[in-house]
């Protein structure tokens, strides 16, 4: 493949030349029900998921439904050749969906995954300039999008903190605050400054505690699920207030959910999911000044007064 915008996933087809396992290993990443295995894992690979995943991994049990996928390795450097020169380059993973299953490639993992029939495939090219377990969690993490969406949530680029039990979430572009938020944030327990997993639950829409905490590294690794409290769409100011949502606010939401927002205008359903998951919920534009407290604002706001 060539450095171009238009970079296409390999076909499944295509996958049945890789057919050599990476390596013996298996392991089952599970974040509150949402559940992938893996079979043909190297053992260096595993290890390091040991390290990231602690309390999320176990052995394989195939409980719940989860996503099967097998790790094969690819006799090829990379799938899309690196740019180093002058210096590395966004990383670049380009997508497909077609009859319900996902593609991707990167330089150096392409996948399939069949979210409805719950299997899939890796093929690991063996370039070192793009580490394995960089490249299998950008691919969990995408696994994890189509996933949610399959089971009535969604994955939410943005930042989730659980105070008093229950769970806010703050969200924007990038550059809107959310790192700044998290780190300035004195009560309850940071899940995430990065990426969010919303599950719908019979008692309401819930927040998961997950492994991908962005740069946010204090504390240890939230586990379990908790009500979702609001949604604030960040806007950086020069004074701390609540502002009432609008429509605009379920539209940026859209704009937040990683990996599924590309498929949007072709797949104009996945649109009615997400807005059917977040009817009920609260929805506030959150101003604040990065050296002043926002706790006492979103209270006041719960309590009527602001």
């Amino acid at each position: 493949m060539t450095r171009a915008d238009a970079v296409s996933p390999p076909a499944v087809e295509a996958f049945d030349a890789w057919s050599s396992p990476a390596g013996p290993r298996s392991a089952r990443v599970d974040i509150s029900g949402v559940a992938v295995e893996f079979e043909g894992l190297p053992d260096a690979l595993a290890d390091r998921m040991a390290e990231a995943y602690g309390p999320y991994l176990s052995a394989p049990t195939g409980a719940g439904r989860p996503l099967r996928v097998r790790v094969h390795q690819a006799p090829i450097e990379y799938f899309v050749p690196p740019g180093f020169a002058p210096a590395w380059e966004v990383y670049r993973m380009h997508t497909a969906l077609v009859g319900g299953v996902f593609r991707t490639v990167s330089y150096r993992l392409a996948s399939w995954i069949d979210v409805a029939g719950r299997e899939g495939r890796i093929a690991l090219a063996f370039g070192e300039r793009d580490p394995a377990p960089r490249a299998l969690e950008n691919f969990l993490r995408s696994t994890v999008a189509w996933l949610a969406i399959d089971s009535g949530g969604f994955f939410l680029h943005g930042a989730s903190i659980v105070r008093g039990g229950r769970c806010y979430l703050f969200y924007g572009p990038s550059g809107a605050g959310k790192s700044t938020l998290a780190a300035m944030n004195l009560e309850g327990e940071v899940i995430s400054d990065d990426l969010t997993l919303l599950l719908r639950r019979p008692d309401g829409l819930v927040a998961a505690g997950g492994p991908f905490r962005g740069t946010y590294s204090r504390g240890t690794p939230v586990v379990g699920t908790f009500p979702v409290a609001g949604f604030y769409r960040l806007r950086k100011d020069a004074r701390t207030f609540v502002a009432p949502g609008t429509g605009a606010c379920f539209a940026d939401l859209l704009g937040n959910l990683p990996f599924v927002v590309d498929q949007l205008p072709t797949h104009s359903h996945l649109i009615d999911r997400v807005r059917a998951q977040v009817e009920d919920a609260r929805f506030r534009y959150l101003h604040f000044r990065k050296d002043q407290d926002f706790w006492p604002t979103i209270d006041s706001d719960f309590d009527g007064v602001a």
